[in-house]
C-alpha cells in the first residue's frame, strides 16, 4: 500500500509529461507514454497503487509547457466566446496541471519572459496572474488546496474578455469612452460566464466580478469597498496590475521593473489592499537576491537582504560594500541585469 508521501509525490508530478506507458501490477496500461499527467491520471494511478519517480518522464521543458498552456487557453476562450460557458473538466484537468507546473519554475523573470513571447495578450495574460496569485497565496501562508483555488480563480479572471471585440481589446491607440466603458463589461460578461458553467464554484465567478474593485471604493463595476471585496479577488487583483504593467501590449512598452515595484508600492495604502501588496513585493523581492542589478547612478552590484518593511529598497553589495536604498533616496534600482 502506498504511504502518505507515496501520494504527495504523485501529486508533484501533475502536469508533466510521462516518456513511458505505465502499467500497474498486473501488467494492465494505466497510462499512456506522453500523457501530460492530469488530475485524474493521479487519482488512477494512486487507486493503482503505481509509483513513479523523475525518471519517468521528459525532461521539463518551460516553453514546451507554455506553448501548450497557451494553445489551450486560446481555445478555452473560443469556446466561451461561442457557448457563453466554458467546460470546466478542461480547466480542471488539463489548463491548470500545467499552470502549476510552470507556477513551479524557479526563475520567475524566466517565466514571464516565455510568456512575454506570445502576442496574444489575454491568453499570456490569464496564465501569468494564475502564476503570480500562486505566489502571492504561498506568500500569505494557503495550504495547497487554497493555492489551487487561488491560481484556478486568477486563471478564469479575465474569461469575460472573450466577448469583446478583438478590435477594441487590441487597439493600438487610446480607447474612447464608450470603447473603455465596454472594456469594463469584461467583468460583469465573465461573471456571467462562470455562473452558466457548470461545476465551477461561486467564487471563482466573483473573482472575475471583483478584480478591478480597490479598497478605497475607486474600482468597478459597483465601487465597492475593501470590506465588500473577496480575499481572492484582492490577491488577483495584484497580480492582474503586476502583470499588466510589466507586459507589453499593442498600445504600450513594458513598464521598468523597478517603477512597476515602485509603483504597486505607493499603491499598498491606496487602492490595493496593503497586507497582500507588501507580502507580494517581499516575495518578489526576495526571488531577486543574489540577482545582480544596475542602480540609477550607473553602479551595479547584488541584493543580498530584502526587509517587510520596504522591499523594494533592499540591501546592495557593491565591492563589498553595501549600501541601503531605504536610505539612498537619490539612488534606486534601475533594471535587472542577470
Amino acid at each position: 500500500m502506498m504511504d502518505k508521501g507515496q501520494h504527495l509525490l504523485l501529486d508533484s508530478f501533475m502536469g508533466k509529461r510521462l516518456n513511458k506507458n505505465i502499467y500497474n501490477k498486473m501488467g494492465t496500461l494505466v497510462v499512456p507514454k506522453a500523457r501530460m499527467l492530469t488530475k485524474k491520471d493521479i487519482i488512477l494511478m494512486k487507486s493503482q497503487q503505481v509509483i513513479l519517480s523523475e525518471e519517468d518522464f521528459e525532461p521539463f521543458s518551460i516553453d514546451r509547457v507554455v506553448d501548450s498552456a497557451i494553445g489551450e487557453v486560446k481555445e478555452l476562450f473560443d469556446h466561451a466566446r461561442n457557448l457563453d460557458q466554458i467546460p470546466f473538466a478542461v480547466v480542471r484537468d488539463k489548463i491548470v496541471p500545467m499552470i502549476m507546473l510552470i507556477s513551479n519554475h524557479p526563475n520567475l523573470n524566466q517565466i514571464l519572459n516565455y510568456l512575454e513571447m506570445h502576442d496574444e495578450y489575454v491568453y499570456k495574460h490569464s496564465i501569468g496572474v494564475a502564476v503570480l496569485s500562486k505566489l502571492i497565496g504561498k506568500a500569505r501562508g494557503f495550504d495547497e488546496n487554497r493555492l489551487l483555488e487561488l491560481t484556478t480563480a486568477g486563471f478564469l479572471h479575465d474569461i469575460g474578455k472573450a466577448k469583446l471585440p478583438e478590435a477594441i481589446l487590441n487597439k493600438p491607440g487610446k480607447l474612447t469612452a464608450e470603447e473603455y466603458a465596454l472594456v469594463k463589461e469584461h467583468t460583469v460578461l465573465g461573471y456571467e460566464i462562470l455562473k452558466k458553467s457548470l461545476g465551477i464554484p461561486e467564487r471563482y465567478a466573483y473573482v472575475a466580478l471583483q478584480h478591478h474593485e480597490r479598497e478605497d471604493g475607486s474600482g468597478y463595476p459597483f465601487g465597492s469597498n475593501g470590506g465588500d471585496i473577496d480575499i481572492f479577488s484582492k490577491i488577483v487583483a495584484v497580480a492582474d496590475v503586476f502583470h499588466a504593467m510589466v507586459s507589453r501590449r499593442v498600445y504600450k512598452n513594458p513598464v521598468p521593473f523597478y517603477k512597476v515595484l515602485q509603483e504597486l508600492s505607493n499603491n499598498a495604502y491606496g487602492a490595493l489592499d496593503p497586507a497582500i501588496t507588501l507580502s507580494f513585493l517581499k516575495r518578489i523581492m526576495d526571488l531577486l537576491i543574489g540577482n545582480t542589478v544596475i542602480l540609477s547612478d550607473g553602479r551595479e552590484g547584488k541584493i543580498v537582504l530584502v526587509t517587510e518593511q520596504d522591499p523594494v529598497h533592499p540591501f546592495i553589495e557593491i565591492n563589498g560594500c553595501y549600501v541601503d536604498l531605504s536610505k539612498e533616496h537619490d539612488v534606486h534600482m534601475e533594471g535587472i541585469l542577470r
